[in-house]
């Protein structure tokens, strides 16, 4: 704290309100004309000339002072003064506010949540404008946005506190980070604070151009949440449902877990989870067509955060595996047709516009597209200048495998290191894998010589290519190759959400298959709605979904489809911050942090002091008058 200042310094002029106070009190005094019977009288007149000089006067008028001190009081109220929490802010100051489902938690019994505390200590700071400071509000969960431009208007910038709350997404703080970085490039920005509960991921992509100050709030009560809700198909109609529940405390809290199938009960487990010590629950459901799933945890008084206690998720309705497979592919056609679940297209033309799996010994799919593509016998038109492929004997040491990674998806159980290879491949001179990786490629088997396998994640497809033909080696005839196709089947049913499938966390809905070309009406849990139009292949792509809960699909009015969401978020049920953030070369502390003091306005004590004043003469010189009277 510092020394008194004041806001309307310009009130000072009304002190020259003394002068005529005084002058006033003088021409007051009336001298009566008294006729006396002895001269002895003149010794009191005399006397009362004494008194009546100015210094005397002043001396023993009590009304005089009392409206002395009124007067400086008003005057004092008048120029606002008040005692500073801080220094005066000079620069342009970002403020970020966390406004993650994690913020929602209640942190005492009053009700008030940890983003109710952020709004105090982000208004604490714009009371404390002033000078050529400004303030720009900024929220964030997984993504930021901006709530105000930089500005010292308190009115404004405490109506944006007001737009700010709680989501129920996960925080992330890369992309915040990013758009104050964008307006320190048009303001003098030295420093951002940040005000978050410390449920963030600890290491943030970004390098720092700017200090960070983070401004940690209370830490929030117990809390038991669903983090985890997937399905796996056990049978031709059959699916296990798995769901776990992680706690925030290390006591044990309590909890029953239901299973709702289409809104009847189905299942009921009670469960108990700490920090330490996750619980894990299964389920099963039999059903022959789709059906959407609700898992809702039911917890005692002791949850303070209810968003993480209910998840969705929709079954699909079982069907053969879509697989498309070229005419010249025997051997393929021949170790996926024994698959269980699979409807293998091997015509020349495909007769479907899509599949769940292509594999192709050519690029050129003829229009059609697949999830999961793999290619036999291809180079990449874009690795054309980087690779090459020539015939060699089949026996030759040099073309066989060396290497692969057996963790990738299509490799599991898969040996391949006694298979020969009748075509070698070789970098181009001076090219390395760092060259495919640049171009968004992986090696996934290695030959002596160059890649024999590769990888390629485009959004949601993955393709594979066999930069050597299977047929011109000894892959089709060792073990390896039923479980290298059987991989490639699962990796399609996986995809397809065929043989498992995981809820799917807030933020957009997951793909669904409708009719081509049609315009449907999405509700969501909180009566919002959206409008979304098919693709020409029938994919309902990219619905926003920030709440948790139900979302239901309607064309023209008719209920198509029901699909839902959940925080699904280790993270934000934990309520666990972390101590540090790690960024590009350095390292940021998020101890807790003191609440933001905002200045200490004094003009409301003076004006109160004021009052009590002029009771005070009031009821000083009404007794008098009383007592004279009497």
């Amino acid at each position: 704290m510092s020394f008194p200042t004041f806001t309307f310094v310009q009130g000072a002029w009304f002190f020259l309100a003394f002068i005529p106070l005084v002058v006033l009190y003088f021409l007051k005094l009336k001298r009566p004309r008294v006729e006396i019977p002895s001269l002895a009288l003149w010794q009191s007149v005399v006397n009362d000339q004494r008194v009546n000089s100015p210094f005397q006067r002043f001396k023993r008028n009590l009304l005089l002072l009392l409206q002395m001190i009124l007067l400086l009081l008003l005057i004092l109220a008048l120029m606002q003064p008040f005692i500073s929490a801080g220094p005066e802010t000079t620069d342009y100051l970002p403020v970020l506010v966390d406004c993650s489902a994690s913020m929602s938690s209640v942190v005492d019994e009053t009700g008030r949540t940890r983003l109710d505390v952020a709004i105090e200590q982000a208004q604490g700071m714009i009371d404390n404008l002033r000078g050529e400071g400004k303030i720009a509000l900024f929220s964030f969960a997984s993504g930021g946005r901006r709530i105000t431009e930089f500005t010292d208007n308190k009115r404004i910038l405490s109506r944006g506190l007001e737009q700010m709350k709680p989501t129920h997404r996960a925080s992330k703080l890369d992309e915040v980070l990013r758009m104050a970085d964008a307006y320190s490039r048009t303001a003098p920005v030295e420093k951002v604070v940040v005000i978050t509960d410390g449920n963030l991921n600890d290491r943030v992509d970004f390098e720092l151009p700017f200090e960070l100050d983070i401004q940690r709030v209370a830490e929030g009560g117990d809390n038991l949440g669903i983090t985890e809700m997937s399905a796996r198909r056990s049978g031709p109609q059959t699916w296990d449902i798995f769901v776990r529940i992680s706690g925030s405390s290390e006591d044990p809290l309590l909890g029953d877990l239901k299973l709702f199938q289409d809104g009847r009960l189905i299942g009921k487990e009670a469960v108990s989870a700490s920090t330490e010590d996750a619980e894990r629950i299964v389920f099963s459901v039999d059903t022959d067509k789709e059906a959407l799933l609700q898992a809702l945890l039911e917890v005692g008084e002791k949850d303070s955060l209810s968003i993480d206690n209910q998840v969705w998720l929709t079954l699909p309705k079982p069907r053969p595996l879509r697989c498309r497979i070229s005419p010249e592919l025997y051997s393929w056609q021949h170790a996926a047709g024994v698959q269980s679940d699979v409807d293998i297209d091997a015509a020349k033309d495909p007769t479907a516009p899509e599949y769940d799996v292509i594999i192709s010994d050519s690029e050129d799919l003829k229009g059609v597209t697949a999830p999961v593509n793999v290619y036999n016998g291809v180079v990449p038109d874009d690795l054309s200048d980087l690779i090459s492929v020539t015939d060699v004997d089949v026996a030759s040491s040099d073309i066989q495998i060396v290497d692969w990674t057996r963790t990738a998806h299509l490799l599991r159980h898969v040996r391949l290191r006694d298979v020969q290879i009748g075509q070698q491949t070789a970098y181009a001179e001076g090219a390395t894998s760092q060259d495919l990786e640049e171009r968004g490629y992986e090696v996934l088997i290695h030959g002596a010589s160059g890649p024999l396998m590769l990888q390629r994640r485009r959004g949601l497809e993955t393709d594979y290519y066999f930069l050597f033909n299977t047929d011109r080696s000894t892959l089709p005839y060792r073990i390896a190759f039923p479980i290298l196709v059987s991989n490639v089947i699962q990796a399609g049913m996986s995809q397809a959400s065929l043989s498992e499938i995981s809820a799917s966390p807030t933020g957009v809905l997951p793909p669904l298959n409708m009719e081509a070309d049609r315009q449907y009406k999405i509700t969501g849990p909180d009566g919002s709605s959206d409008t979304v139009n098919s693709t020409s292949t029938g994919r309902l792509t990219g619905v926003p979904a920030a709440t948790v809960g139900k979302y239901d699909i309607y064309d023209d009015g008719e209920l198509v489809a029901s699909v839902g969401t959940g925080l699904l978020s280790q993270l934000e049920t934990s309520l666990a911050p972390v101590e540090e953030l790690k960024f590009t070369e350095v390292e940021v502390r998020t101890d807790t942090a003191e609440m933001v003091e905002s200045d200490l306005d004094l003009w409301w004590s003076l004006a109160f002091a004021a009052f009590l004043f002029l009771l005070l003469e009031w009821w000083y010189f009404q007794r008098m008058k009383t007592e004279v009277t009497a």
